[in-house]
């Protein structure tokens, strides 16, 4: 962990707001003092005028809209990018048009935090680039947390990169998350591999938590007292606490919404096969990950969990066909 200091005197970007940026952007702009520039791009005009709108419901301070990553990059000190898949990453940064590495060498060098959830080479690779360019230098700080420690300012932050680095970035991460949970996990590239192994790990969590509400409820056991004994019991983990599958359990969970909205089974299926390349990169031997990688394979197809929260795939287990 970091040691914690105010928020930088400093103009801010934000590129991404989609499931898990808006509440970051949202929080960040609601604690950087008003009178520093907050600048933001975003594809989706929808998703761009929602935040505007919202920023000035709540009086949070101006919000300059722009029109490509190179004009974030131009009006801003320190930048933040959350945006789905590698290629959009790499797009943003290296596009020699309109990417953030298009703009001239600044007299003062960028901090760009990039807190995509992408694979370790490409990160580590684009951060090469980033620090070759000469005008700035970029640590990955991927986050743990879901839609709901977003926009609660919850978030944890898995960073990886120099100390130095890190302790520029914890005043800005900690707008944005726990004090207590932006971890310096190593060298660039390490804060992804741990967000993948967590996110592998609570996956066949889940899993493991849906064979067994399943078989519970086919039994004819009461799904909220199964649950209530597990979470007094061995069996107890983070899913089991807080996603049980079943609708009612958790009043919070996904199931309750119907696995509508938050985190999708694309977006998990891309973690777990990070995860999984990740542990045929170091040669570990792998019992669960194929297993648990064929289920998001069947869900990316599936019409009852394309395009669904990743936890959808307990529909593979109540129908019995898993």
């Amino acid at each position: 962990m970091g040691s914690m200091a105010g928020p930088p005197e400093a103009s801010y970007g934000f590129v991404g707001i989609g499931v898990m940026g808006f509440g970051m952007a949202l929080n960040l702009r609601k604690k950087i003092p008003s009178s520093s520039r907050f600048v933001l791009c975003e594809i989706n005009k929808d998703r761009r005028d929602q935040f505007v709108q919202e920023a000035k419901s709540q009086d949070l301070g101006a919000v300059d809209v722009v029109d490509t990553p190179r004009d974030v990059a131009e009006n801003s000190d320190i930048i933040i990018t959350m945006l789905p898949k590698a290629p959009h990453v790499l797009e943003v940064f290296k596009n020699p048009q309109t990417g953030f590495l298009a703009i001239d060498k600044p007299a003062k060098s960028k901090l760009f935090l990039e807190c995509s959830s992408i694979d370790t080479a490409s990160s580590v690779e684009l951060s090469k680039v980033v620090e070759a360019s000469g005008i700035g230098r970029m640590i990955d700080s991927p986050v743990s947390g879901g839609p709901q420690g977003s926009d609660a300012g919850t978030l944890t932050f898995m960073c990886g990169g120099p100390e130095e680095l890190f302790q520029q970035a914890v005043p800005v991460l900690s707008m944005m998350g726990k004090e207590d949970a932006i971890i310096n996990c190593g060298a660039q590239g390490a804060g992804l591999a741990t967000k993948q192994l967590n996110n592998y790990l609570g996956y066949i969590g889940y899993v493991g938590l849906c064979e067994v509400m399943a078989t519970g409820v086919k039994y004819g056991l009461d799904p909220k007292t199964l649950s209530d004994v597990i979470n007094k019991s061995s069996g107890m983990n983070w899913n089991s606490m807080h996603m049980n599958p079943v609708k009612g359990v958790h009043p919070n969970a996904p199931a309750s919404r119907d696995f509508k909205g938050g985190f999708s089974v694309e977006l998990a299926h891309g973690v777990i096969a990070d995860a999984t390349n990740l542990m045929d990169q170091v040669g570990t031997r792998k019992v669960l990950a194929n297993d648990l990688k064929g289920i998001y394979d069947e869900a990316l197809e599936d019409p009852r969990t394309k395009g669904q929260e990743a936890r959808s795939v307990w529909r593979f287990f109540e129908d019995g066909n898993a």
